[in-house]
């Protein structure tokens, strides 16, 4: 199976629900703060307030009485060593001092003593009854700019819980999706004809209009099938006679090229239908036997009588398709090989190999022109299709096809790669161990 994909729809799900908790906690958090803030700023400017006035109204220490208690508030007639009177206050201290102005109380400036200390001191600065700078100092830990313990562990346990629950609600809404798309991907054989349980509507419909489409495919690839398997066996018998009858024609030099010719016309015809026979049974042969794909491709290798100059094999002692048929893989074998001699140039090299635990590969690569273009690539696997855009080389323009067809059987793949003078041709298919190269 293949890895988590972060660009699915699940994790896209879960990604907008946790947004949308994200700034719904944010939200919550920045209202609930500012409320708060304003509510005990109003509370300390009332406490306050009475005390702060009084203080202001009073005779200004001097120098020799520096701090003076006054209905609990302290005075200085200078700023108070460390305390920085041009810091910005928190938001909290810009209420408070909003909240004193409106009750009469004109506050210049505001800070908290640096001391750490549970009861810190806040200084502020007014105006006396002698309009000199007066600081006074009251104890309002309580004002303090800080973060809530509590506020901040419930926004988290808040978050987690509510990305927890959008995983949850993601996954359910989901699965069936998943489920869906492994039975489609399965093939027809893994597909279930009962339908899923507790699928929401909207994919028990999906999957209902795949059965339909999967029916009228297979029994549009039924009538196929029978077409070309009931045409190409009435054409055998007629392109019998013919073969011999051209045989019994007499041995003169006048009868003798157009007896070669129809002998060779004949051929090219019985090959024809030994594409289309080839095609049928890449369909419906049955895949209920080991092959060794290693020894079938030295004995296919070995059918072209080719030269080592020409034709090239390097494949290990053995190497096991678990599920297959000995017939389909010697013809993709075939075809793949014929392909790049007929459209390619020698030296063809044939390589089968274990290119993975469980995956085996067989490369075809000659010298030819290739196929660069995507669009050409895809036109060589359709029926009937000629890579080299020509009538000039003999072929069907079934071989890839054929190749592609038993690929798609055996849970493989066909693959192009190169480019001109570097060609390859590629089938990945699923097998056992391999032996040791021979």
């Amino acid at each position: 199976m293949a890895g988590p994909r972060f660009d699915s729809l699940f994790a896209r799900l879960l990604l907008a629900q946790s947004l949308l908790a994200v700034a719904l906690f944010t939200v919550f958090g920045v209202v609930y703060v500012r409320d708060r803030n304003k509510t005990v700023a109003a509370m300390a400017a009332a406490q306050w307030a009475p005390a702060l006035a009084a203080a202001t109204s009073a005779a200004s220490p001097t120098p020799d009485t520096p701090l003076s208690p006054l209905g609990g508030v302290r005075r200085l007639n200078h700023r108070p060593p460390g305390v920085d009177a041009g810091a910005t206050p928190a938001p909290r201290l810009r209420m408070f001092q909003r909240e004193l102005q409106a009750r009469g109380v004109a506050v210049h400036r505001l800070a908290f003593d640096p001391d750490e200390q549970p009861q810190r001191r806040l200084w502020l600065e007014l105006r006396g009854a002698d309009e000199r700078p007066l600081w006074l100092g009251i104890d309002a830990p309580f004002l303090a700019p800080g973060n809530s313990t509590r506020l901040l562990l419930g926004l988290a346990l808040g978050g987690a819980l509510v990305i927890a629950l959008s995983w949850a609600l993601a996954r359910r809404l989901t699965a069936p999706l998943t489920r869906l798309h492994r039975r489609i991907a399965g093939g027809p054989g893994a597909v279930e004809p009962a339908p899923m349980r507790r699928a929401p509507p909207e994919v028990a419909e999906i999957e209902q209009a795949y059965h339909q489409l999967l029916a009228r495919l297979q029994a549009q690839q039924a009538e196929r099938s029978l077409l070309l398997a009931g045409v190409s066996h009435d054409l055998r018998s007629p392109l019998g006679r013919i073969r011999l009858a051209a045989e019994l024609l007499p041995a003169s030099p006048d009868c003798a090229p157009r007896q070669a010719a129809i002998v060779r016309n004949v051929a090219v015809a019985d090959r024809l239908i030994e594409s289309f026979l080839d095609l049928v049974r890449s369909e419906q042969l049955a895949l209920d036997e080991p092959v060794d794909l290693a020894d079938a491709a030295r004995r296919v290798a070995a059918s072209f009588e080719c030269d080592a100059a020409v034709l090239q094999v390097t494949a290990p002692r053995s190497l096991e398709l678990p599920r297959a048929h000995q017939h389909l893989v010697e013809r993709a074998l075939f075809n793949l090989i014929d392909n790049a001699l007929k459209h390619g140039r020698p030296p063809v090299r044939l390589t089968v190999s274990a290119a993975a635990p469980g995956e085996a590969r067989v490369e075809v690569m000659d010298h030819g022109p290739g196929m660069p273009d995507t669009a050409a690539r895809l036109r060589a696997l359709q029926a009937f299709s000629r890579g080299d855009g020509s009538r000039q080389t003999a072929g069907s323009g079934l071989g890839l096809t054929v190749v592609q067809q038993v690929a798609t059987r055996l849970g493989g793949q066909l693959e192009f790669d190169g480019g001109p003078g570097s060609w390859c041709v590629r089938l990945r298919l699923p097998a056992g161990p391999a032996g040791e190269p021979r």
